[in-house]
């Protein structure tokens, strides 16, 4: 074999064996679609479905399904001082954590990345309203799919408001990493990392 024969072998050889992205499919009809793609969320079980473009605004755009459409959003909020006082009110036993307008309790929730996927926990409807009126943003939150994310650990004290994939892209992250009784050091690398990729998407408010 000539010399530009061998080498044509070897990069053949080394596309062959090219790590490639893992394949994933639209929840709905099952086309391949890219990592990067939109969602929709099924409210009764509040089940996020991974979806193609087109399944995407067939059904999250037309009022008579039962799907919502999930339209990315991820903006830090720069100038919000969430107080601990105020922080204390929402009576959560952790430091990161994401709130969400609830159509079945009929109010806001908090849900926070446990081991076992995302922790659902009530929130003091005055402690909420109170938070509301002195910071207006929180009002505009769209029920479900929409969440203002909070980020106190360690000396952090970030605020966010982002859409509801993005949620439950951290919540997936710490789940798969999660090692011992406090997650462990690689849990808190996959936290800085997270919170890097936002501040490098979202623009400020």
């Amino acid at each position: 074999m000539t010399a530009t024969g061998l080498a044509r072998t070897f990069t053949a050889l080394r596309e062959f064996t090219r790590e490639r992205p893992p394949l994933e499919w639209c929840d709905v009809c099952a086309a391949p679609i890219a990592p990067v793609h939109d969602h929709l969320l099924d409210p009764g079980p509040r089940r996020l479905q991974c979806a193609c473009h087109a399944c995407a605004r067939l059904l999250g755009e037309t009022p008579s399904t039962r799907w919502t459409l999930v339209r990315h959003r991820v903006e830090r909020l720069v100038d919000f001082r969430l107080t601990d006082d105020e922080w204390r009110t929402l009576g959560l036993p952790i430091d990161l954590a994401f709130f969400v307008r609830s159509g079945a309790v009929d109010g806001v929730v908090a849900r926070y990345p446990s081991p076992g996927g995302a922790v659902e926990s009530g929130v003091p409807r005055t402690a909420w309203n109170g938070l509301v009126a002195a910071y207006p943003c929180l009002a505009g939150l769209r029920p479900e799919v929409e969440a203002f994310l909070v980020n106190r650990t360690g000396s952090r004290r970030d605020h966010y408001l982002v859409s509801i994939d993005e949620c439950y892209r951290l919540v997936g992250s710490m789940r798969r990493h999660w090692r011992g009784f406090s997650g462990g050091a690689e849990v808190q690398a996959q936290i800085a990392q997270f919170f890097a990729e936002l501040d490098g998407e979202g623009g400020a408010a």
